[in-house]
């Protein structure tokens, strides 16, 4: 059922951040040509007005879409659960626990997927002006060369264990933000009123408090002086130090979960 539930999720948000990607992919190619026309024109004159114009648009496209995959995670879930349609999702032969990992991995799918946009935007903005760069080839050849023999001596392995790790840090780090303001809405809408005014309120606290004990733990952490051990390999402590911000993120995407599970099952309050 979990299936069914993410396969529904990403059709209605799909609804609302396709669009703003594709526009934002489409402003793009046009800043991309736009600065390809301001190679070849000899008098600017009006052409520099058009290109301010398409390259604002071009930045305006880009924030909106970091900011669209933000109100999707917000209005997906006060929505679907916490507004008048929670009377019919929480009818469904589905669990909270469902319904939230439902709502965590979709959102954070559109998180890194936001970010991916912007990569290519920048990508295609330069592709269209590929045959106006004088690119020496060989150069480059012989520099990608020399990482992957760089990589090879490293190691392939260690390689991939990084790039897993990363790759599970950001996912992970997507979910947990997502949980923190889905448990400040979730504490929020518990209250019969000002519920959006609580849950902005909630989020703060939680934040306050979390940089709190990010604090604590720092100085708490420098009081045990702690030595690093001799014998990990450099390629390995970059291993620990990846694995401990992994096992961090999901420390802290679990302390978010529990509460906002708990809200949902036992303190449920549908308009």
């Amino acid at each position: 059922m979990l299936g069914k539930l993410i396969k529904h999720e990403f059709k209605g948000s799909g609804r609302t951040m396709v669009p703003f990607i594709l526009v934002c992919l489409g402003l793009s190619v046009l800043a991309g040509l736009s600065i390809r026309g301001m190679e070849i024109q000899k008098d600017y004159g009006w052409f520099s007005i058009v290109f301010g114009i398409v390259m604002f648009l071009f930045v305006a496209g880009l924030i909106a879409v970091c900011v669209m995959a933000l109100v999707v995670c917000i209005e997906r879930f006060r929505k679907n659960l916490l507004g008048d349609e929670g009377y019919l999702m929480f009818t469904l032969p589905v669990s909270v626990d469902e319904h939230i990992f439902a709502k965590l991995i979709v959102s954070s799918v559109w998180f890194i997927a936001t970010w991916l946009v912007c990569m290519l935007a920048f990508a295609l903005m330069f592709l269209c002006n590929l045959n106006l760069i004088e690119v020496n080839w060989s150069e480059i050849s012989f520099v990608f060369g020399e990482i992957w023999a760089r990589l090879v001596d490293f190691g392939l392995l260690h390689v991939l264990g990084y790039f897993l790790e990363v790759l599970a840090l950001v996912f992970v780090t997507c979910c947990g933000t997502c949980l923190q303001l889905y448990c400040a809405m979730a504490i929020g809408y518990s209250f019969s009123n000002h519920k959006v005014l609580l849950s902005v309120v909630f989020y703060f606290v939680i934040s306050m408090v979390l940089s709190f004990i990010q604090s604590f733990g720092m100085l708490f952490l420098n009081t045990l002086n702690i030595q690093p051990v001799q014998s990990i390999s450099n390629a390995g402590v970059v291993h620990v130090v990846l694995l401990a911000f992994l096992v961090y993120m999901l420390v802290y995407a679990t302390i978010m979960y529990i509460p906002t599970r708990l809200l949902l099952k036992h303190r449920l309050n549908l308009p």
